[in-house]
C-alpha cells in the first residue's frame, strides 16, 4: 500500500490518514494478515454498535500477536445479544468507549490485510463507526474466509462459521465471542491453506 506519511494533528490513527489506495478484496490467502471479528448489539451498523473487537496477527500459519477489547456502546445491550454472546451490560460498563477502542485497533492492524468470516459485516460496522469518529474508513485490503470455504468445502449445506468449525472438529466453545470466533477462523484458514497446498 502507498503511504504518504501525513502528520497526525489530533488523535486520528495515523493509518487512517496514510493509506490512500482503495481497498481490494483478495482472492488468495495472504501469508501475513490480521484476522478480525466484532460482536455487536444488532445487525444494522446505522442502528447498532460494536461491543467487542478482536484482531489476531498471523504470519506463516502462526498467531504472533493479539488485540482484544470490550467496548462500552453507551446504550443497553438487548437480552437476545447477551444470550447469544454472553456479553452483558455489566461487562461493558467499565470498558473503553468507541473512539479509544478504535484508535487502539487501528494502531494494531496497521497496513495488514484483514481476514474474517463474512468480513464485510465486520467492516460495515468498523467503517461506519470510524466514519462517525474520524471521518475516515479503513483502506486495508481484505479477504473473506466465507469465499474460500465455499470453494473448498463444496459438500457443506451451511457455511456458518460454527458449522464449518464442527465439520473440521474445531472447538466451538464460546462461539460469538470475538476472540473465540477469530480462533475458529484461524483454524479454518489453516485447513484451507493446507488443502490448497495439497492440491497443487
Amino acid at each position: 500500500m502507498q503511504l504518504n506519511f501525513n502528520l497526525n494533528t489530533d488523535d486520528t490513527p495515523v493509518i487512517l490518514l496514510n493509506i490512500q489506495t482503495k481497498p481490494k478484496e483478495l482472492k488468495t490467502v495472504p501469508d501475513e494478515c490480521v484476522i478480525v471479528d466484532v460482536e455487536t448489539t444488532g445487525l444494522n451498523p446505522v442502528l447498532n454498535s460494536i461491543i467487542e473487537i478482536c484482531a489476531l496477527r498471523v504470519s506463516d500459519n502462526k498467531i504472533t500477536d493479539k488485540f482484544t477489547t470490550l467496548i462500552n456502546p453507551q446504550c443497553t445491550i438487548p437480552p437476545f445479544i447477551s444470550n447469544l454472546t454472553g456479553i452483558d451490560n455489566n461487562m461493558v460498563s467499565a470498558a473503553p468507549k468507541r473512539r479509544a477502542a478504535l484508535i487502539e485497533f487501528c494502531n494494531f492492524i496497521k497496513t495488514s490485510p484483514i481476514i474474517g468470516h463474512n468480513i464485510k459485516f465486520d467492516l460495515s460496522f468498523l467503517n461506519f463507526e470510524l466514519k462517525k469518529e474520524f471521518d475516515k474508513t479503513l483502506r486495508n485490503d481484505f479477504a473473506d474466509t466465507l469465499y474460500f470455504a465455499k470453494n473448498t468445502y463444496r459438500e457443506l449445506n451451511s457455511y456458518k462459521l460454527t458449522n464449518i468449525a464442527r465439520y473440521l472438529n474445531i472447538d466451538t466453545t464460546n462461539a460469538h465471542r470475538a476472540f473465540n470466533d477469530c480462533i475458529m477462523t484461524f483454524e479454518i484458514l489453516k485447513d484451507i491453506k493446507a488443502r490448497c497446498t495439497d492440491n497443487k
